[in-house]
């Protein structure tokens, strides 16, 4: 596993674990596979008993795989626009970035963090670990229809993925943005 740049400006940066196992880096598989209309449906079937349980209202696989791609070109945008924010009115990744615990109140030397996509009541979710203040790598990502991560396989999957992640960083001692670049 190696952790690529995807950008970095104005005191921050956003990168991405490059599992052994893949091609491409994570952010880049998650937003190929969240416009794979094949894989979306075929996720959206295995998982309708969880699409239609009330939560996100009356909605059929047809809707949610052209919500999904809507919505993933849409955080992919945010990204953009943060990476191409001047000075005079910058974005900051931290805006997007919640710790993954809804009860963190105090930022931790590395901590995990989630992002959701633009849309209301998205189902999209980054997963990222802080590297003080500003730094975000980026470890894996899924669609999140039930209430918590451990209800379902995929998305126990990637609390497991940001758990050997912190591990990796913790074991080759990377704390702080400089020792990401070394």
């Amino acid at each position: 596993m190696k952790i690529v740049v995807i950008f970095e400006t104005q005191n921050q940066a956003l990168f991405s674990f490059k599992y052994d196992d893949e091609e491409i880096d994570e952010l880049d598989r998650l937003f190929d596979q969240w416009q794979d209309i094949e894989y979306l449906e075929d996720f959206f079937t295995r998982n309708r008993s969880d699409l239609t349980s009330g939560f996100f209202g009356k909605i059929s696989i047809e809707e949610a795989v052209l919500q999904t791609r809507k919505d993933a070109k849409e955080l992919q945008k945010q990204f953009l626009a943060i990476e191409e924010s001047d000075e005079n009115n910058p974005l900051y990744l931290n805006s997007y970035f919640k710790p993954l615990d809804n009860i963190t109140y105090k930022q931790n030397e590395l901590e995990k963090t989630k992002a959701y996509g633009i849309i209301e009541n998205s189902w999209l979710r980054l997963y990222a670990i802080r590297v003080p203040e500003n730094y975000f790598i980026i470890t894996g990502g899924t669609i999140k229809l039930t209430r918590t991560m451990r209800e379902r396989s995929h998305t126990q999957n990637e609390l497991d993925r940001l758990d050997n992640c912190l591990a990796f960083l913790r074991a080759n001692g990377i704390f702080d943005e400089d020792a990401i670049r070394d």
